[in-house]
């Protein structure tokens, strides 16, 4: 279910992906793609602590490091 909310939240709540999209085609796309993902968890699990968990869970499943 936390999955789910964090989904939510990240997709619906925020303008990331018309931010993705907007990053298209440039230069340090990559990089701020990584950044601008890595504010939003960052954002979700400040307002949401319960949810901290699964934000870091999920940013470590997309990036495949450990942080």
């Amino acid at each position: 279910m936390q999955r789910w909310v964090v989904n939510y939240l990240r997709h619906e709540l925020t303008g990331y992906e018309v931010e993705v999209e907007g990053l298209f085609g440039r230069v340090g796309r990559a990089e701020g793609t990584r950044l601008l993902r890595r504010r939003i968890y960052a954002a979700i699990a400040s307002a949401y602590p319960r949810l901290a968990e699964e934000c870091h869970r999920q940013l470590q499943a997309r990036e495949g490091e450990t942080l």
